[in-house]
This record gives C-alpha cells, structure tokens and sequence, in this order.
C-alpha cells in the first residue's frame, strides 16, 4: 500500500476536525433548546418518534443529523428550524437556544 502524502493525512484530520465541531455545535444548540423548553430526552424523543438515545447521541456531538431529522426536533421543541449563511468571521446574535425559531450556526 503506498504512503499518502503528508498534505492528504492533514486535509483528513482536518475534515474530521471539521465534522465534530459542527456535530458538537449543532449537539449543544438541541440540548439548549431543550432545556429551555422544559423537556427531557425522552418527552423530545417521543415528540420527534425517535428513541432518547438517539436524542442523546446527537446532544453529545456523536452524529450529525440530517437537516430533516434536525426540522422534526425543531418542530417537536416548537419551533422552527432555520438555517443561515454568515460571512466568515461574524457570529449570529442570535442565542443558541431560542424563544420562537432554532437557529443553528453554520
């Protein structure tokens, strides 16, 4: 098996990086959205029709669920799931765990 190029093995490691913050970020903004809704795993797990590991899974940043998957929790919190684009550098205003819409960092 030939060696990889030591660029390839960074760019991976990067990728992986990558793909964990955004799985902990988007974990973080559901387990907030939660706690301020008053739920437990369970009580958000049955309004979603998904199992409270699942909930648990995706809080602690371990998945990174699919924008359908994100609408249903948003919809079982009710609220509304909304996505964005932001320059880099600029952060949203907006709190993580919202009052009437989920606003999830990109």
């Amino acid at each position: 098996m030939p060696a990889r190029p030591a660029g390839s093995r960074h760019a991976q490691a990067f990728a992986r990086y990558e793909r964990a913050r955004t799985a902990i970020m988007v974990g973080s903004a559901v387990r907030a959205a939660r706690r301020k809704a008053g739920l437990s795993q369970v009580e958000l797990a049955k309004r979603a029709g998904t199992s409270q590991p699942s909930i648990a899974r995706l809080e602690r940043g371990l998945v990174s669920p699919t924008v359908i998957s994100l609408d249903r929790i948003a919809r079982a919190l009710g609220a509304e799931l909304v996505i964005d684009f932001e320059p880099p550098g600029v952060r949203s205003r907006q709190p993580l765990a919202p009052t009437n819409h989920s606003r999830l960092p990109a």
